[in-house]
Parts: C-alpha cells; sequence; structure tokens
C-alpha cells in the first residue's frame, strides 16, 4: 500500500486542528538544527522499538531531512497497521512552515 505523500500546506492546515501527531526521524543534532513546532523525535533507527509511542488513532505525518528515511519509517508503519501515516514530501528541505530550534 502506497503511502499518502503531504505538501508542506497540508501539514499546516492539519496542524491547526491540533490533532496532528509529527514524528521526525532525523538524528538528533539535526532534530536541534531546526524542527516542526511540536514534533516528537524517534529516529529511524529507534523507529522499531519505539513505534508504540505514536498514537495509531491520530492523524501522523513523517518527516526527514528529504524525504527517504521518511519513506522508509512510513512504510514501517504501515506494516505494523498504522492507517494514518502521511509522509512530507521533501522532508525538511521542502518544508516552508515554522521551525524551532
Amino acid at each position: 500500500m502506497a503511502v499518502m505523500q503531504w505538501m508542506t500546506v497540508d501539514v499546516v492546515d492539519k496542524m491547526k486542528s491540533g490533532q496532528l501527531q509529527i514524528i521526525d526521524v532525523r538524528e538528533p543534532a539535526e532534530f536541534s538544527s531546526g524542527h516542526i513546532p511540536g514534533a516528537l523525535l524517534i529516529p529511524l533507527g529507534q523507529i522499531e522499538s519505539r513505534y508504540k509511542e505514536i498514537d495509531p488513532n491520530k492523524e501522523t505525518v513523517v518527516v526527514c531531512r528529504s524525504g527517504g528515511r521518511s519513506s522508509v519509517a512510513c512504510d514501517f508503519l504501515s506494516r505494523a497497521g498504522y492507517k494514518n501515516i502521511r509522509n512530507l514530501m521533501g522532508g525538511m528541505n521542502g518544508w516552508s512552515g515554522e521551525v524551532v530550534y
């Protein structure tokens, strides 16, 4: 099953509802160099051991630097039974919304 891709505008729109969870799968140093407000850091290498921290009932967007690692994470989460998973197209490189440090 192909994971849906979202652009910045889609994520910003969903963030307004307060129901979106954002999972950042980059490494801690990348995360601290700037991330989407409210994002939870779960590096890709830890996704298999920490995925239960992600609420399966909430719409979820996964982000990395350029979209590659987040695609891998989305595929894993889909196989683990998560249904509302979206990949941020272009990752942080394509993100034009607010960034916190």
